[in-house]
């Protein structure tokens, strides 16, 4: 709000302004609030810049970001048929004020959140898992061939003071386990390394 700001408009567009002027753009591709944050900051470097990059392309830009997990729906594949038509989301956030972004987001919902969580030892657990309300259930899983991750029975130890928290050894076996209701949102959190074992398996 100093050398720049934007904000949500109806109709699927949000407004960006700066010194240069403002601009009317789309909604990107990619889902949170927090990416919008991200988006007007670049905006604002290359307008900086002066790099010669025209509105169009920006509006162009924005409808083509790829941002693999980054709360990332997976809509089809081998996971996500044990989901059947329960929402499947993946988020590769590892620390506290990723979770707080992931919390504000799944806050969006109107329904049961069911959290997949697989971490590396490294990382402050208690704090991570703290910033999340509202969610109906966690299972803690291991992350194969890592060996700097935590287990997922020592990080089920290690946060036993929540309900409804189960250890599961890997994925198909938590999502299988669930039993989610129909149209809960099934999320898995807690390590980029976690993110890209999903996406090779499924």
């Amino acid at each position: 709000n100093e050398d720049f700001n934007y904000s949500m408009k109806e109709n699927d567009f949000f407004y960006y302004e700066d010194q240069f002027g403002g601009l009317k753009l789309p909604l990107p591709n990619v889902l949170g609030q927090y990416q919008l944050e991200n988006i007007s900051t670049a905006i604002a470097t290359l307008r900086i810049l002066d790099l010669e990059i025209k509105e169009e392309n920006i509006q162009k830009g924005l409808t083509k970001i790829s941002d693999l997990a980054r709360l990332q729906e997976i809509k089809s594949g081998k996971l996500k048929k044990i989901c059947k038509n329960n929402k499947l989301y993946l988020d590769g956030s590892h620390n506290p004020l990723g979770a707080k972004v992931l919390n504000e987001y799944l806050n969006t919902f109107d329904c049961k959140k069911h959290l997949i969580l697989g971490m590396m030892s490294n990382k402050d657990h208690e704090e991570y898992i703290s910033h999340f309300n509202d969610i109906s259930s966690i299972t803690t899983i291991d992350i194969p061939n890592q060996p700097n991750a935590i287990s997922g029975e020592d990080l089920k130890k290690k946060l036993n003071k929540y309900p409804n928290i189960i250890y599961k050894k890997s994925i198909e076996e938590a999502l299988k386990t669930l039993n989610p209701e129909k149209d809960d949102l099934i999320m898995i959190t807690g390590s980029l390394y976690l993110a890209g074992e999903l996406l090779n398996r499924n």
